[in-house]
């Protein structure tokens, strides 16, 4: 039996229940949704946890359809997950709540005493830290970007080698093309923003293995990035012997080691001519960009690099990010 959420789920059952995390002005309180898979057999417990960003739906999605379709009886240990973990945000089909505009993944483990946000991270921290083994967070690109599917792992200082052997090991079993590892020993300068308080990093720290699986883009299911998401999980719930059968892997992995963003020195509307998953000569031509003059004006790359994801939106203003990609990468 596990106890998640006060709710008690006994071996072989399934459950489906919500938990109040708040109340808005008008009263209407805020439920947060979440599902249990309690297997048969003794096992691990794994949390999926899904739209922490409101518009990141394609891992939600996958999670929720799947924990209908694994039978409790082949299963070895748990499943839960918080597919929806961040209901305002969700509600505004935005990466962040409306109610106090924070960042959830920047929250974590959150404040028991503190805005929404840190509230119901806080909520949902408190039962990952006592029950899960392992969590995969599922993120999506953000509404204008376009990326096949990749993950993304962390090297924490102070976490310890065995958590980051898991780690990878899940990353590398959830079987997708395209992986990224950074490494948070040294400043990186790949993001804007903060790392501190995102939920995979908040879990390594306290010794629990977790890696991030990046689904495609913001504010759409996308069938094709749903199926991989679910392949992505059954096939970490192999490796750590949940379930039985090996693990599927693709003919080929990329691990990347060193990624940018790229921006746009102008504003105007681009036309991409490379997509995600292309590797790119120095030289070569990422994007045209129409400025209301009488040319397009190319933007070649200026060192070889892998594409992550591209801008799908091609209205662009000064600074605005126009493709992700890696500038340090092998076969894995």
């Amino acid at each position: 039996m596990i106890r998640v959420f006060n709710h008690e789920i006994k071996e072989g059952e399934r459950a489906y229940f919500t938990v109040p995390a708040g109340e808005l002005a008008h009263k209407a309180v805020v439920q947060l949704p979440v599902i249990v898979v309690a297997g048969k057999k003794e096992g691990p417990v794994l949390w999926i946890n899904g739209t922490v960003h409101g518009d990141e739906l394609n891992g939600s999605y996958a999670a929720w359809e799947l924990s209908g379709e694994i039978d409790p009886e082949q299963l070895s240990g748990t499943l839960v997950v918080t597919p929806i973990c961040n209901p305002i945000a969700f509600e505004c089909r935005n990466k962040i709540s409306a109610i106090d505009n924070m960042d959830m993944d920047t929250a974590f483990p959150g404040d028991p005493e503190g805005m929404m946000t840190q509230r119901i991270a806080h909520l949902i921290y408190r039962e990952i830290k006592a029950n899960a083994g392992a969590v995969i967070s599922f993120h999506t690109m953000a509404t204008p970007y376009r990326a096949d599917p990749y993950s993304v792992r962390k090297i924490i200082p102070g976490v310890s080698d065995s958590v980051n052997e898991v780690s990878e090991g899940m990353q590398r079993a959830f079987g997708v093309v395209t992986n990224c590892v950074v490494d948070l020993r040294g400043d990186t300068n790949e993001l804007p923003g903060v790392t501190n308080g995102a939920l995979d990093i908040t879990c390594m720290k306290d010794g629990i293995p977790a890696f991030m699986g990046e689904m495609g883009q913001g504010g759409k299911v996308e069938t094709e990035y749903v199926e991989a998401a679910k392949k992505g999980i059954l096939n970490v719930m192999r490796y750590l012997k949940m379930l039985e059968g090996p693990v599927e892997k693709p003919g080929r992995q990329v691990l990347i080691t060193k990624r940018r963003f790229l921006r746009s020195d102008k504003g105007g509307m681009i036309r991409m001519n490379v997509k995600s998953g292309d590797e790119v000569k120095a030289g070569e031509s990422l994007l045209n960009l129409h400025y209301y003059g009488d040319k397009m004006e190319s933007y070649p790359a200026r060192t070889d690099c892998y594409v992550i994801g591209v801008r799908e939106n091609p209205v662009v203003s000064t600074g605005d990010r126009v493709a992700f990609v890696g500038t340090e990468w092998r076969t894995w």
